[in-house]
Order: structure tokens, then C-alpha cells, then sequence
């Protein structure tokens, strides 16, 4: 009768543990609020930074580290009027900034970012980038909150963008992007907020 309890009472804790280890991280930057789930048993903390407030726009970052070489930002760039949100050209910017940051864009994919229209991009340090272990990827996605056609032309306009840089494993990374939810709004609403499929 013991040993039925023992186990029971070991089962019990496995999977309060497990339903811990996978609950979504909320946090609070300046309107906007964030939800997302690594899904992973690394450690890693998660530090809101103060927002930069610019002429033309305030920048909100989110910081998660595990350690000096590995963690993940998320970046949002809110800008006080409409600007280009065309993917197009943030693509060809994304693979100029890898290169001139010392990595070579292995893949490029368009996906779907919290219900958006995305991209992310990998990359592999550079014969010359000494600076970094030779085996260590860095990924950036990139998508808008509110993006929309221009009727001005064959643009995309918006206030609102979205970046994802990641040293974290690719599993781990894809978790990151693909649980991330933004809400303008307290975090508790972008836990809930319902994925809806792009314009």
C-alpha cells in the first residue's frame, strides 16, 4: 500500500513539474503584452528593459538569457507615424546586417509570426568571425503588428514592428517564434489572444 502511494505521489510530481516547465511566460512591455513559451528545460531569465523613447519612434525590448552566449531579444519598434512595412526589402536589410555582423544567411523562409506575415532568417558565423564559437546560429524573425496594402503604391504601411533575434537552438528558437503572442493591452490578453490567419 506504501509503494501504490510512493508512486502515485512520484507521478504526481512529474506532473505538476511538466505542467510548470511548459506554462507561457507573460511580461509587460510599456502597452504591449507578451506571452510566449520556449518549451524547454534551460535555464534562462527574462528581463524587461526600459523603453527608448526616440523623435520618431520608442523601441521596447524584452530580454531572455541563459548565459553570455546564448538568449533571445524581442524587439518592438513602434513608430509615431506610418512608415514602410513592405517585407521586400526588410528581407535584403536582414541579409546585409548578418553579413556586416560577421554571418552567412543559411536559409531564409517566409512564415507566419502571431497570426502574421513574416520572415526568418539563419545564419552561421563566418570563417572570420572569431568572435563567436564557430557553432553557435543566430536566427531573426521579423514581422508587423498592424501592417496593411497602401493604396499608394505596391507597399505595406504600418506603425508597429516586430523583431526576434535568437542564439538559442533552432528547436528552441522555433518555440519562441512560434508561441510569441503580442497584444496591445495587458499580458494576460495576449494569452489569450486568438491567432488569426493574415489580411
Amino acid at each position: 500500500m506504501n509503494r501504490v502511494r510512493i508512486v502515485l505521489a512520484v507521478a504526481l510530481v512529474l506532473m505538476l513539474s511538466s505542467l510548470a516547465m511548459s506554462a507561457p511566460e507573460s511580461s509587460q512591455l510599456g502597452p504591449y503584452g507578451i506571452t510566449f513559451d520556449l518549451n524547454t528545460d534551460l535555464g534562462y531569465t527574462v528581463t524587461e528593459q526600459e523603453p527608448q523613447v526616440m523623435e520618431s519612434a520608442t523601441i521596447y525590448l524584452l530580454q531572455i538569457s541563459t548565459d553570455n552566449t546564448t538568449g533571445a531579444n524581442v524587439i518592438i519598434n513602434q513608430f509615431n507615424e506610418l512608415v514602410d512595412a513592405t517585407l521586400a526589402p526588410q528581407k535584403q536589410i536582414s541579409i546585409m546586417a548578418a553579413a556586416f555582423s560577421g554571418y552567412n544567411v543559411t536559409s531564409l523562409d517566409d512564415i507566419i509570426i502571431d497570426g502574421k506575415e513574416g520572415y526568418v532568417v539563419s545564419a552561421v558565423p563566418s570563417s572570420f568571425n572569431t568572435m563567436v564559437p564557430a557553432d553557435l546560429n543566430r536566427y531573426e524573425a521579423i514581422y508587423w503588428l498592424d501592417s496593411a496594402k497602401c493604396d499608394c503604391g505596391p507597399v505595406s504601411v504600418g506603425t508597429t514592428s516586430v523583431g526576434i533575434t535568437s542564439t538559442y537552438p533552432e528547436d528552441v528558437t522555433m518555440n519562441l517564434i512560434n508561441s510569441l503572442r503580442i497584444v496591445k493591452g495587458e499580458a494576460v490578453a495576449a494569452a489569450n489572444a486568438q491567432v488569426l490567419p493574415p489580411a
